[in-house]
């Protein structure tokens, strides 16, 4: 994941580099903005990881019985035709249920952080999507666009500048002061965020993304998402 040191000062930050806990043992642990300053206790994670379900649920029934009128079958749930409302919503749903059941019982400062993660996991979430949609909806009015190794490109290009320009705009929302050093994106911050990538596939609409039945698996993406924000501390 991204690592930040939390300080006042703008100061180069090391992503190894430790602080010593505030109760006086002398045990390091990572300092690291917008995520987990400890452990989250067990309640915490149980709590973050029913309300993300939660929140994933109720838009993808809403959308199920839209698509495909009485739920009878897990199939009527979990078949849906995913576009970018679909996506987005169930995202947005599962990271405020994650984020707002993960804040019950915590100190200002943990729900601060919380909040801050589910900026930033919202972002990375639907910045991709949007601008693979756009990219596409050229190719589809630009016929020498409009074939598979263009896609593949726009597609490689909506990810990588997706997931940067999310960074981006999640340190403009939690920081417009800019009193933190900016949380960069990484090579390995793009390897953990693999599941972000999955949803952008998916709504890229490859025939052997549709074929292994990949959107059966976003429901349980966006909850995973709802989960890391409603944890951090």
């Amino acid at each position: 994941m991204i690592s930040k040191i939390q300080t006042t000062e703008k100061t180069p930050v090391n992503s190894s580099a430790s602080i010593r806990n505030e109760n006086g043992t002398g045990k390091p642990y990572i300092s690291r903005r917008y995520h987990n300053f400890e452990e989250a206790d067990t309640f915490t994670k149980v709590r973050a990881a029913a309300g993300s379900v939660i929140g994933s649920v109720i838009p993808l029934v809403y959308f199920a019985k839209k698509q495909n009128g009485k739920i009878k079958t897990l199939n009527n749930l979990l078949g849906i035709k995913y576009g970018l409302k679909e996506f987005i919503a169930i995202g947005a749903g599962s990271i405020f249920g994650g984020v707002a059941a993960g804040m019950i019982g915590e100190s200002k400062e943990s729900r601060k952080n919380k909040l801050h993660e589910g900026v930033f996991q919202f972002m990375n979430c639907s910045v991709p999507p949007v601008i693979i949609a756009g990219l596409f909806k050229i190719g589809e009015n630009v016929k020498p666009l409009n074939n598979i190794p263009c896609k593949i490109l726009a597609t490689i290009v909506g990810v990588g500048g997706g997931m940067y320009l999310a960074a981006e705009l999640s340190n403009k929302i939690n920081d417009p002061k800019d009193l933190y050093p900016d949380r960069k994106l990484t090579i390995q911050d793009a390897l953990a965020n693999f599941d972000d990538v999955l949803g952008a596939l998916v709504l890229a609409k490859f025939k052997f993304i549709e074929k292994l039945g990949a959107e059966r698996l976003l429901p349980a993406v966006t909850a995973w998402c709802g989960y890391r924000a409603g944890v951090s501390k």
